[in-house]
């Protein structure tokens, strides 16, 4: 992206989890690097520090095994080196594999990754050391005092990529969906964009997969506070190169997606840009619950 002298200077993409900016941007990420931008994509919680794993997130891990054990099968069928399931066995694990997947995911998007440390809601613990996610409905509730904590500390570790960076542009989630997570990554991200030295653009991309689903579409009241979105349009390269980075997050499909899920991508693609592929944002922030 070119800046206010017409110099080039790097995009800093926030992502809260190991696949949220190139499900939901990947094809915009796509055209700003084949446009020759510098893209650096930052993921919040990917954090390794999640044992003893909470029963909860024991559900995710089965998925991830079973997933691996798939992945495996095909390896072996093809002559290829395997992925083993007991890579999911712990949280720690668990995470280094999902980050072995975004490094292999942004690089076929030409893009450059980074993992804050910041823990997964998943594995979280409040202060008295109860599990923060007990049911598949606590990944959706409202900030608590412990999160609120966390959302400012996440704030701190964006304003310093921001200063350090310098980018012209902050891509940032949405909230659509309202996941925990996103929340508070869109929330710490506004904060950090008001205290920042420089003035970046920002914009709030749509969150897939949660935009797929009918009850993640935008109240009137909150689409009038927030705007119309903007559509970034794409190439039919842009896609494929978003569908190849999306494939990497090999551990996530079987809780996302059916065996459909490129197809369903590009028919949110087109659907978004009204027949041309494009992915949707909003040029102005997310409320303070992720409202949109």
């Amino acid at each position: 992206m070119s800046g206010p002298d017409g110099a080039r200077g790097p995009v800093l993409v926030v992502s809260a989890h190991l696949d949220d900016a190139v499900l939901s941007w990947g094809g915009t990420i796509a055209a700003l690097t084949r446009q020759g931008a510098r893209v650096v994509v930052l993921t919040v919680f990917a954090g390794c520090d999640g044992d003893p794993m909470p029963p909860f997130a024991e559900l995710y891990h089965s998925w991830w095994r079973a997933a691996a054990t798939d992945a495996a099968g095909e390896a072996s069928a093809a002559g290829a080196p395997g992925v083993p399931g007991a890579a999911a066995d712990t949280a720690a694990a668990g995470m280094r594999l999902r980050r072995a997947e975004d490094v292999r995911a942004c690089a076929a998007l030409g893009a450059e990754h980074a993992h804050l440390d910041f823990t997964d809601a998943l594995y979280r613990r409040t202060a008295d050391g109860s599990p923060r996610c007990v049911v598949g409905e606590d990944l959706f509730s409202a900030p608590g005092t412990d999160d609120v904590a966390l959302e400012k500390a996440v704030a701190g570790e964006l304003g310093g990529w921001i200063a350090r960076l310098a980018p012209v542009e902050v891509h940032a989630p949405a909230a659509v969906g309202g996941h925990l997570d996103h929340v508070l990554t869109a929330r710490a991200c506004a904060s950090a964009l008001r205290d920042a030295a420089s003035t970046p653009r920002a914009r709030w991309y749509e969150d897939l997969p949660y935009a797929l689903e009918p009850a993640a579409e935008p109240s009137e009241p909150a689409s009038a506070a927030r705007g119309r979105p903007a559509v970034s349009p794409l190439t039919g390269e842009d896609c494929r190169r978003k569908i190849a980075a999306a494939a990497a997050y090999r551990s996530q499909h079987p809780m996302l997606w059916d065996d459909d899920w490129p197809d369903r991508l590009l028919a949110h693609a087109r659907e978004a840009g009204g027949g041309t592929p494009g992915e949707r944002h909003w040029e102005a922030a997310p409320g303070p619950n992720g409202d949109h």
